[in-house]
């Protein structure tokens, strides 16, 4: 399979921009010599890992109780009650037990190097999204990385093995990480729960935790701690005074819930917030023409190291009239009300994150930032940018420089791919993160050149730091996971995703009709992964996995028919993946049926193992789909197939035809979820991006809407027009029906529940809130 140019520069294939020359969210390595500047353009195509975006225009009508005071019921108080972490993950539960089954890790990832045909030939070990670490000033070997919805994890020995931190806590979401830098013996670590890398996978959060007592055989966690000011949201910048503790910046950003690309509705406007009494509670604070009442991303916030006044704030926004992205400095940051100043703008089309790092050594600091924004000359998105000044002089006006060099790193995910470190100890020895060619840079001239060091890697990067005690040891986190090297990152250490770390996130999971050890899954940036019946794993399929199914007619555990989808973009890709046989769920060896705009992708020539082709299927790429487009099967043998675009499609030959058998519900309106009576082909309901259900009883063209009056706007018993999380029918009941909203923090109001779905002809459905 060959890659599309399209979209801009960056390549695009089919799964998850999958492969031709190489496969999803992989890219090989650039060789060249250290004197030589990173150039963007100089690789070959390869494929890279597209991410739906948030929908940052959600309704701002407030679910019910999500903004809360502090003790209410749902949220955990701010004064929030101390876990021990004694014994990491053994807490009392609720009914039937659940025991982890992995992956820990998953033996062969996506990633760089790849061969001709986007096989990777390292295949190295990977877990799941990392997005922040904070290295223990004292010992480089011991380290804290947060993970997209892993939670936090502890390793003493360089990342050999992990212990988990917050295991507990009301959300696994983590968007930064910083150690209390007055205690010289990192003992406190602060936790800005949610993320805020702009994905529509990106989770939202519910304030700062706080986790003391770090290196004693018992860490006590506690928070949330300002869950009024940061519930819905995600924490990507946090910062501590470097002289006393109880000064805490804290900078919020856009968070979702599920995966729909939708931002919660109702949540706290964001901005930046400062705490002085120890992140226990916060105050949102204006920023230069920003009043604190404003509604703006942080995404980075650095302290000059020793000096309590003396911040940087990078703030996200659209490249519009009057914008407000770019980089902000205040010389007086401990006063009342600090006084800010913009240093530089951004711009960038839609809006270009900054991420910061900062050396300072003797009265000499430099300050590096990288950005989202579009270099020039159609070299990507991804610029970085350095600052040097006088710290002795009482005022001072940085000037931030581009550093052409670093041009591109983010190749068209400049909002996703981006972070930044810089050696405490030698300010010309600078790292830039990003993806593809950019996965990883190392300057050693101050940013005058850069170098790539990608070899192992999973590209996609969020995350580089540096150890303080040793700056020959650098960790870095994609979405493949956290990787170490101890020279300086010029080699990486590919056994840092091991058993004891575990943060993949799965979208979807299948289970074979007679063996509980036999599923499928699909994940984030990871491929569709085979769970076997020796309970091992395998990754059997490249890119971005979504849903998974598996035909409930296998008898054996060999002729398995298995679908999963990639990606899903209108008018680039829309379509699953298909295999008939276990033994042929290797990479490129599922068959593609859907539609593409690179016509390789559904070349009807190209036999795969199972004897089967790809092939266009009747699934128009016109339609609005969800990038996780939902699937679903229904009875019969084989198992009747159905897709979601914004109509619903059907086959009765495992995908090789896709019918549709619905109307267009909504213009525009993706369908979210899919639900098939198990005893009636006929009866199907279906939930869409708007929180609108419909259904129909005979299978006809034309289903009802069946939303009920209580489901969406209505503040006093509804719910805002959130998108559908769930739809599913009584197995044993074709009447009865339930359907989920996304969303939490809300009682009483996420799943309904009806017994007369025989009615939708009538329109007199009736729906009951039965949870909470």
């Amino acid at each position: 399979m060959k890659l599309l140019s399209s979209i801009g520069s960056p390549a695009l294939s089919r799964v998850g921009f999958c492969r031709a020359v190489f496969f999803a969210s992989i890219s090989v390595a650039l060789l060249v010599v250290p004197t030589l500047a990173y150039a963007q353009n100089s690789h070959k195509q390869t494929a890279r890992h597209p991410h739906p975006r948030i929908d940052d225009t959600a309704p701002t009508y407030a679910e019910p109780e999500t903004i809360l005071t502090d003790g209410a019921a749902g949220i955990q108080p701010t004064s929030g009650p101390a876990i021990s972490l004694s014994a990491p993950g053994s807490f009392t539960t609720v009914g039937p037990a659940w025991a982890a089954i992995g992956p820990t890790p998953i033996p062969n990832g996506q990633t760089i190097p790849a061969d001709v045909n986007g096989i990777s030939l390292t295949q190295s070990p990977v877990s799941g999204r990392v997005t922040s670490v904070a290295i223990d000033p004292g010992n480089a070997s011991i380290v804290y990385v947060g993970a997209a919805q892993g939670g936090v994890y502890k390793s003493t020995n360089g990342g050999a093995t992990w212990t988990r931190l917050m295991d507990g806590a009301m959300t696994l979401a983590v968007g930064s990480l910083e150690l209390d830098p007055t205690d010289a013996t990192g003992n406190t670590l602060l936790v800005g729960s949610g993320e805020s890398n702009f994905s529509g996978d990106s989770y939202a959060g519910f304030g700062v935790y706080r986790v003391t007592a770090l290196k004693s055989g018992s860490p006590v966690l506690s928070g949330p701690f300002g869950s009024n000011q940061f519930i819905h949201r995600g924490i990507p910048g946090l910062a501590i005074d470097p002289n006393n503790h109880n000064n805490v910046y804290v900078g919020s950003a856009t968070g979702q819930q599920g995966i729909g690309p939708q931002a919660p509705t109702g949540a706290p406007p964001r901005g930046l917030f400062r705490s002085t009494d120890g992140a226990s509670t916060f105050t949102k604070l204006a920023v230069a023409n920003l009043p604190a009442t404003a509604d703006f991303r942080v995404t980075s916030i650095v302290y000059e190291p020793g000096n309590s006044d003396r911040v940087f704030v990078g703030i996200a926004d659209a490249n519009v009239p009057n914008a407000f992205g770019g980089i902000y400095f205040t010389g007086n940051a401990s006063a009342p009300s600090p006084t800010f100043t913009k240093l530089r703008a951004t711009s960038k089309k839609d809006f270009a994150p900054i991420k910061f790092a900062i050396n300072k050594i003797g009265n000499t600091v430099t300050v590096v930032a990288v950005t989202g924004e579009t270099a020039p000359n159609n070299q990507g998105q991804g610029q970085a940018y350095k600052a040097v000044y006088d710290s002795s002089k009482s005022t001072i006006n940085p000037t931030f420089s581009p550093l052409p060099a670093a041009n591109g790193f983010a190749d068209g995910q400049g909002s996703y791919n981006l972070g930044v470190a810089i050696d405490p100890t030698n300010a010309n020895n600078i790292y830039v993160v990003g993806t593809l060619n950019g996965t990883f840079l190392f300057s050693r001239d101050g940013g005058q050149t850069f170098t790539p060091s990608n070899d192992r890697l999973h590209v996609d990067s969020h995350m580089v730091g540096v150890a303080p005690s040793n700056p020959s040891v650098i960790y870095t986190g994609n979405d493949g996971g956290v990787w170490q090297s101890t020279d300086a990152g010029v080699t990486w250490l590919r056994d840092r995703n091991n058993s004891t770390f575990s943060a993949t996130q799965f979208q979807s999971i299948a289970v074979h009709p007679t063996d509980p050890n036999f599923s499928i899954g699909g994940t984030q940036d990871n491929g569709t992964n085979f769970f076997r019946p020796n309970r091992t794993w395998h990754r059997v399929d490249f890119g971005d996995g979504g849903y998974a199914l598996i035909d409930q007619n296998a008898t054996n555990t060999e002729n398995v028919t298995m679908y999963h989808t990639y990606f899903n973009i209108t008018g680039v890709l829309i379509g699953f993946g298909r295999v008939l046989k276990t033994s042929c769920a290797t990479e490129g060896q599922w068959s593609f049926k859907g539609n593409s705009s690179d016509p390789a992708d559904v070349d009807p020539t190209v036999v795969h193992c199972d004897g089967t082709t790809n092939g266009l299927n009747g699934i128009s790429l016109n339609d609005a789909v969800n990038f996780y487009a939902p699937m679903a099967l229904g009875p019969g043998n084989p198992n009747k197939v159905y897709f979601g675009t914004d109509k619903l499609y059907r086959s009765t030959n495992k995908g090789d035809t896709m019918t549709v058998v619905s109307q267009v519900f909504a213009a525009g309106v993706p369908v979210s979820d899919i639900g098939i009576s198990k005893t009636n082909d006929a009866v199907r309901i279906v939930g869409l991006n708007n929180g609108k259900v419909f259904a129909t009883i005979t299978g006809g063209a034309t289903a009802a809407n069946m939303t009920d009056v209580t489901f969406v706007g209505t503040p006093t018993t509804g719910m805002p027009a959130k998108y559908i999380a769930r739809t599913v029918i009584d197995p044993n009941n074709a009447n009865t029906a339930y359907v989920v909203f996304n969303g939490n923090a809300i009682a009483g109001r996420h799943v309904w529940k009806t017994t007369n779905l025989n009615n939708t002809g009538t329109g007199t459905v009736a729906w009951t809130a039965i949870d909470g």
